[in-house]
């Protein structure tokens, strides 16, 4: 465990390398986020259609506000721009608006919320874990942990919510029959004992992750690879995308250390040279999305009318 908590080889490289993958990951999420017009409009029907009290929205301008101040912030802060402001405007603001988008509706849930947990743990370590080979490896072990959790998570839901009987792949059948991709569907109506498989596999995987990280920690690169097939395999049959997790495969497991160690300077050393043109590029992000807002606005108008 030691050499899990303490001793990881170039881990400050690889939080570096989580650092640009984790803002890349928030701005796309925060980009294709519903409009503000979307939650404003709709808001007050689901309200009434579920028997709730009417809420307060979030006015449009207030949300999109925090679109822009998550998509700005955030791409500052993967240019190398540390000031704490901005670490904070992209953590608050990324919170407000996971929380918004799942406040909508009460039965709705986040599959990102590692996100918000990488941003804000990397926000408050990296500059001393680039200092301290010991607290970077730690601060990495920590992210490794929680990306593991969420299969573990993962599959405690679906034992939780359907018990033994989801091994039987009946849902898994109903999935690829509904949601699946062409492939898919053709799982859907080929031999029962195919989805049965697949459905224990999915199980064993889920709970197997982590035991199998730390039993066999120098072959942690397959479990990388493991993960990314995994996902890879769920996303063609079922059209499902773990996008959002299957992006720290490599940083945090499968990219050789030779490999991340080379990225890592390099961003370090470009980062230091376009510092300046930081907020630039930033503005520039926070531009586009502010008129893709406004095209999605005239595009309603036009539909209104």
């Amino acid at each position: 465990m030691r050499e899990i908590g303490l001793e990881q080889p170039h881990a400050a490289d690889r939080l570096a390398l989580c650092r640009l993958v984790t803002a890349a990951a928030v701005v796309r999420t925060v980009w294709h986020m519903p409009p503000g017009e979307f939650f404003t409009e709709h808001s007050d029907l689901l309200d009434r259609a579920r028997g709730r009290p009417e809420r307060r929205a979030m006015p449009a301008g207030v949300y999109e506000g925090l679109r822009v101040t998550a998509v700005l912030s955030t791409t500052a802060w993967a240019l190398g721009v540390d000031h704490p402001a901005v670490k904070l405007c992209a953590n608050v603001s990324f919170g407000v608006l996971q929380k918004r988008v799942v406040d909508f509706h009460p039965e709705l849930w986040t599959y990102n919320s590692h996100l918000n947990a990488f941003l804000a743990l990397l926000s408050v370590t990296e500059a001393r874990a680039a200092e301290d080979d010991e607290f970077a490896s730690t601060t990495l072990a920590a992210l490794q942990s929680s990306f593991a959790c969420v299969y573990l998570q993962s599959g405690l839901a679906k034992l939780i919510g359907s018990g033994p009987s989801w091994l039987r792949g009946g849902t898994t059948r109903a999935a690829w029959g509904e949601l699946g991709t062409p492939l898919g569907k053709r799982l859907a109506t080929s031999d029962p004992w195919i989805a049965a498989l697949a459905s224990a596999g999915t199980v064993a995987f889920e709970f197997g992750f982590a035991p199998a990280l730390v039993l066999a920690w120098r072959r942690r690169a397959l479990a990388g690879l493991a993960s990314v097939l995994f996902h890879g395999t769920v996303k063609a049959t079922m059209d499902i995308s773990f996008w959002h997790l299957a992006w720290f495969a490599g940083p945090l497991f499968s990219v050789p250390d030779s490999v991340t160690a080379g990225i890592a300077r390099h961003l370090r050393s470009t980062t230091r040279r376009s510092r300046r043109r930081a907020w630039a590029v930033a503005a520039g992000a926070a531009l586009s999305l502010a008129t893709r807002s406004i095209k999605w606005r005239k595009v309603v108008a036009r539909a209104g009318h």
